[in-house]
């Protein structure tokens, strides 16, 4: 499926061997110290793109609790940072990784607004950072989100695709 739109997003990588290789270290298996390695690369692109609020796909409560951290905000120790995005365990039963291409496109809205957002998101040109697009419906689900709270302009970075 094509979306026939021009959402924009900009990857630093492409999803390849060595990739799915430090995110299965880094996400799955909860090493944390390995977000060190793509600090350097994401402040990089991040200079280069064009954006007033930096947002970071959130993670569940559920996995929180079981991984202990957030994988993309790991990467952001020293850029600032908005989490105007929350995400309910009941709206993600299942980690987008174990899902099918056809499952990810039929997913539901899982994110709602944060009570800050009001304050923040109004005229502003957001930029969603993930760490990796497949399919573009959690970016695309976010963005819908964020459009509600009044953003202008909603691109996205990723570490890979």
């Amino acid at each position: 499926m094509r979306w026939g739109d021009a959402w924009v997003n900009h990857a630093i990588f492409p999803y390849d061997a060595v990739l799915k290789a430090y995110m299965q270290q880094y996400k799955f298996q909860g090493d944390y110290r390995l977000r060190v390695v793509m600090q350097p690369y994401i402040r990089r692109a991040l200079a280069r793109e064009t954006y007033d609020v930096l947002v970071p796909i959130p993670v569940t409560a559920g996995t929180w609790l079981t991984r202990g951290f957030n994988q993309v905000t790991g990467w952001l120790t020293d850029q600032p940072f908005q989490q105007v995005l929350t995400v309910d365990d009941a709206h993600k039963p299942r980690p987008q990784s174990s899902k099918t291409r056809q499952e990810r496109l039929r997913s539901p809205q899982p994110f709602q607004l944060a009570p800050a957002a009001e304050k923040i998101l109004p005229n502003q040109h957001v930029l969603l950072l993930d760490d990796v697009y497949t399919t573009g419906r959690t970016l695309r689900h976010a963005a819908a989100q964020i459009y509600l709270g009044g953003a202008k302009a909603v691109t996205s970075l990723t570490l890979a695709r």
